[in-house]
């Protein structure tokens, strides 16, 4: 009775009668042992398909069919009565293996945990992030800018969205990659104390005002023992104005000054001066162009100036007698390949206010003004973009207002000259124009001899390093001049220039320079030197503190027209 209840218990994982019936006659037959491990082995076969039964089926098809399989022991089991009842707390026998898994259970059951067998879990999409669209998305739809489409919308003057829908509808291959703009490096700035300038219109434009006060030993250029020979203290206002256009066809260029001295103690060396010039080009075509300049000059003449005589009587000045210079020109400029060929026709007028005396007398001065009329053919050829040689030749002619001059001579002429040069750019350390040549002038009184001689124009800028700049210029050339039995004058200059920028916003400029004047016809010989020293300490862009120190002296070898003057100042320039 023992046994029984022992031998149903070992057996009570079968359910069919028939199968627990065959496991009790092996069991007390000799071969039950090898029987039962043959048993367990295919029990634990079993096993194994049960578990990877799940990972290998694709389908319920597998399911069906092994529940189909169970289903014919259902009724045995049913209709077995010999089956013990489950002891109290014994987990629920499985009649399939597909019972492990409760469908509405939220926890799967320890059999069906170990199997992983059941419903396969609802797949739930994540909702979809809002992603941003790229930085630089492509463009719409556009002609390549060398297709047929885009050349018929410029043949017609039109805009891409003007012309026909139809024909800009390009393939799908034609979108054109969206242009992703570099942000701009900065700018290094030369120059961090340079005028900003200000628009003027189409220009740029950049003004400046400068105010000195200052000592001169010699205003009126008196001659060592004179009479009036004596210092004052003066005030100095200058103003200016340049111009640059940034055109894509066209330019001008200009610039102007006027200043003016005024001496406290010796208002009779009061005198304004100033200079101007403008270039305007206007681009009828390719290749040809119209040029307009104009330019202007206002001087005074001193006391020891060669035209001032006042028939052998003093010469000491009440005021300082003007000349003013003006005139303009209209040339037409005609390029062939590397060749261009330029036309210049031009007008100046020199006026020469009378001169006043300490003694009341009066020089007039103003007979003497005249026109000049002249023409120029010059030739230029670029033999790189650097290098350009040129050819020039003119003919001028001089009508005074008076036929006789003050000093009783005819002084209307006639002259022609030839100049050949270079303009030169090399390396951006020597830049510059270099030009010589050779005028005669013919006068129409027989008494006085032709001015011929050598003429030329030196224009040259060294810049040895980025602090240090060195400019070189000369000049040659021809004047009128009423001194007794003298044709004019020939006058030639040099001067030198040396700019050092000791820090960024601190320059002193060194100056030197010489004029050697002759008169054919008189054996006066005049040489004006010319020596200085300036600083320059930029405040601000806007705010500039100037000082300054310069020396002047004539020597001639005739008595009472040298002079020594020396002149000191002090200013402050404010520019836009």
């Amino acid at each position: 009775m023992s046994v029984e209840p022992r031998r149903e218990s070992e057996f009570a994982c079968v359910r069919s009668l028939r199968d627990r019936t065959i496991l009790r006659a092996l069991a007390t037959s000799g071969l039950g042992v090898l029987a039962l491990g043959v048993l367990a082995l295919g029990v634990l076969a079993l096993g194994v398909l049960a578990l990877a039964a799940p990972a290998l089926a694709q389908d319920a098809g597998l399911r069906a069919s092994d529940d189909a399989g169970l289903a014919g022991a259902a009724p045995a089991m049913a209709s077995g009565a010999d089956a013990p009842p489950a002891p109290e707390g014994a987990p629920a026998p499985m009649t399939r293996l597909s019972d492990a898994i409760d469908p509405d259970a939220t926890a799967l059951s320890p059999e069906a945990a170990a199997a992983n067998y059941g419903k396969p879990r609802p797949f739930k999409p994540k909702p979809k992030s809002n992603r941003k669209s790229p930085a630089h998305p492509l463009p719409d739809l556009a002609p390549y800018p060398t297709s047929a489409e885009a050349r018929r919308a410029r043949r017609l003057g039109l805009r891409a969205d003007a012309v026909d829908p139809a024909l800009l509808v390009p393939s799908p291959m034609a979108a054109l990659p969206a242009t992703v703009s570099a942000k701009p490096k900065p700018k290094l700035d030369l120059d961090p104390f340079a005028p900003p300038g200000l628009d003027a219109g189409p220009l740029r434009a950049h003004a400046y005002s400068e105010t000195d006060f200052g000592y001169n030993s010699n205003p009126l250029e008196a001659s060592p023992g004179a009479s009036f020979l004596r210092g004052s203290s003066f005030l100095r206002e200058e103003v200016g104005l340049s111009a640059v256009s940034d055109w894509s066809s066209h330019s001008f260029t200009g610039d102007m000054r006027l200043g003016y001295d005024d001496f406290l103690q010796l208002p009779a060396a009061n005198a304004p001066d100033g200079a101007g010039k403008f270039l305007a080009r206007i681009d009828v075509a390719r290749d040809t162009k119209v040029n307009v300049d104009g330019n202007y000059g206002l001087s005074t003449q001193f006391q020891t100036s060669p035209n001032l005589y006042n028939n052998g009587a003093s010469t000491q000045l009440a005021s300082r007698p003007l000349i003013a210079t003006y005139g303009g020109g209209l040339g037409l400029s005609q390029d062939f390949n590397r060749l261009e060929l330029t036309l210049r026709g031009a007008y100046e007028r020199t006026y020469w206010a009378d001169a006043h005396f300490a003694d009341g007398s009066t020089q007039a001065l103003s007979q003497d003004s005249y026109d000049d009329y002249g023409a120029t053919l010059k030739a230029a050829y670029a033999l790189t973009p650097e290098v350009q040689p040129f050819l020039a030749g003119g003919v001028d002619q001089r009508i005074h207002d008076a036929t006789v001059a003050t000093d009783g001579y005819e002084r209307n002429s006639v002259g022609a000259s030839i100049v050949g040069g270079s303009t030169f750019l090399f390396s951006q350390l020597l830049t510059g124009s270099a030009s010589a040549g050779y005028e005669d002038r013919h006068y129409q009184d027989p008494r006085l001899t032709d001015l011929r001689g050598p003429i030329y124009d030196l224009s040259l800028i060294w810049t040895p390093t980025p602090l240090t700049k060195v400019t070189l210029r000369g000049q040659g050339s021809m004047d009128e001049a009423l001194l007794y039995n003298a044709s004019g004058v020939l006058n030639r200059s040099f001067s030198l220039e040396v700019a050092h920028a000791l820090r960024r916003d601190l320059t002193v400029t060194g100056t030197a320079g010489v004029l050697y004047s002759t008169y054919p016809g008189n054996p006066l010989v005049q040489t004006y030197y010319t020596a200085g020293l300036k600083a320059e300490y930029h405040l601000t862009r806007h705010i500039v503190a100037t000082a300054a120190y310069a020396l002047q002296k004539m020597a001639a070898n005739q008595t009472g027209s040298d002079f020594t003057a020396n002149i000191m100042t002090v200013g402050l320039k404010l520019q836009e």
